[in-house]
This record gives structure tokens, C-alpha cells and sequence, in this order.
């Protein structure tokens, strides 16, 4: 699976709700939870994936849980992921991403979460036009 895009960009850009969930509300929860410090915290949050590990990976499936993107059998809420992507990028550019981000991923405890993650940011970062310094999207 390639690198994962879309959503740290958005927690970063926004603190708005999704779907009622507020994904900084979310973030912040899966902070204390995983007592993730706040350099790891805030590099996760600008997009530097450079940070990951185990504990990361289960950080980022609690993300990605409370902020609805996916369910507890490891289903994902297409209709939430695209609703909050399409906050940033074209419609037909969150379908692309979701495909790409969802598709072809095994299950695995924390790992598959975290990958559809990083690839949500990163994909949609790149879709919206603009790149931090030093980050590679593919």
C-alpha cells in the first residue's frame, strides 16, 4: 500500500466537527489514552509520519475509530471519509483517495488503521494543491 495522505492535514487545518465528532476532540482523546507526547503528538498533526511505531499505529486506529472514519471490525464509513474530505478537495478527488486508501489494505491491529490514515492525509494533501517542505507524496 502506498503512503497515506489525507487526514493529519485536515486535523491540522481544521478543528471542526465530522459528523458531529469533533476530530480534534478525537485526537486529543487518543493522546491521553495512548499518553503520546507532544513532539510525537504535534509532528503526527503536521503530516511527519517519520515518528511511527507501534504505539503510533494504535494511536492512529483510536483516530481514526473516533472520528467515525472506521468501525470496531475494521469497516470503513465511506460516507463520513468522503464527506470530510470533500472539505478540502473535489468530490471526484475524495472518491480517488478513498479508493485508494481503503482498497487492498489487510486487517491487522493498529497497522491497517494508521496506513489509511497517513494515506488519507497525504493523498489529499496532494490533491489540494500544496506540499510541506520535505514531505514526499506519491
Amino acid at each position: 500500500m502506498s503512503k497515506f495522505t489525507v487526514l493529519f492535514l485536515v486535523i491540522v487545518a481544521l478543528s471542526r466537527t465530522c459528523l458531529g465528532q469533533s476530530l480534534l476532540n478525537a485526537y486529543n482523546g487518543c493522546r491521553t489514552e495512548f499518553n503520546v507526547d507532544m513532539d510525537t503528538y504535534n509532528a503526527l498533526k503536521n503530516g511527519d509520519f517519520s515518528v511511527r511505531s507501534p504505539l503510533i499505529e494504535c494511536f492512529g486506529e483510536c483516530l481514526v475509530k473516533k472520528a467515525g472514519f472506521m468501525n470496531d471490525d475494521l469497516s470503513f464509513n465511506k460516507d463520513t471519509i468522503i464527506k470530510f474530505v470533500t472539505r478540502f478537495i473535489k468530490k471526484e478527488d475524495a472518491e480517488e483517495v478513498y479508493q485508494k486508501c481503503t482498497s487492498n489494505v489487510e486487517p491487522s491491529l493498529c497497522t491497517m488503521a494508521f496506513d489509511v490514515y497517513q494515506c488519507m492525509y497525504e493523498n489529499s494533501y496532494a490533491k489540494w494543491g500544496t506540499k510541506k517542505p520535505n514531505q514526499k507524496v506519491e
